[in-house]
């Protein structure tokens, strides 16, 4: 088995990344899923509800604006998300249908995780083009800002991984980088 990591700051280019992985044959585990459905489950509801209100429970975008807004309300939901999410991404390892895997999370770092991987690649970009990237998916300026000064500075995880990816250009220029590294993992 190769289990590779894929890791970056918010906007940086994980998720197309991973489907460059996968268009090549690689089973992908998005961590974003994996947590979306965490946060379905009645553990994870009843946690929510009970910390912080009934209206978080079903509205992703509030509660994030809310523990962004609020860091020790934050900490106080990775202390208890922290370890369901490593159990649910050993779990679909687990069960991966093949061999050849990639995990797409923001905070392998920030969860300790380096240790499973194999290769960790570091997608890093221009702190505007994330910005700018994550305006585009819908957050405001102020919450994409505390989004990233939540995670840890990109240049650390680039330090800290075997691979560097920038991606600050068009995404044909991107995707033809990722498609290298694919070659040079897949040889």
């Amino acid at each position: 088995m190769i289990l590779i990591g894929i890791t970056g700051n918010a906007g940086s280019g994980k998720t197309t990344a991973s489907r460059v992985f996968e268009k090549h044959g690689f089973y992908v585990i998005n961590a974003d899923s994996v947590v979306h459905r965490l946060l379905e489950s009645d553990e994870v509801r009843e946690f929510i509800r009970k910390n912080f209100g009934p209206r978080y429970v079903d509205d992703r975008k509030a509660l994030s604006r809310l523990l962004f807004e609020n860091p020790h309300l934050m900490d106080i939901y990775e202390n208890f998300i922290r370890k369901k999410v490593i159990q649910a991404l050993e779990e679909e390892i687990r069960k991966a249908p093949s061999d050849r895997i990639v995990i797409d999370a923001a905070l392998i770092h920030e969860y300790g995780l380096e240790y499973m991987f194999d290769k960790l690649i570091t997608i890093v970009a221009d702190r505007q083009k994330l910005i700018e990237r994550l305006v585009n998916r819908g957050y405001t300026r102020e919450h994409a800002e505390r989004i990233l000064e939540r995670q840890m500075p990109q240049e650390e995880k680039a330090r800290r991984s075997d691979i560097v990816i920038e991606n600050n250009t068009t995404i044909e220029d991107f995707q033809r980088k990722v498609e290298e590294i694919v070659r040079r993992i897949s040889s």
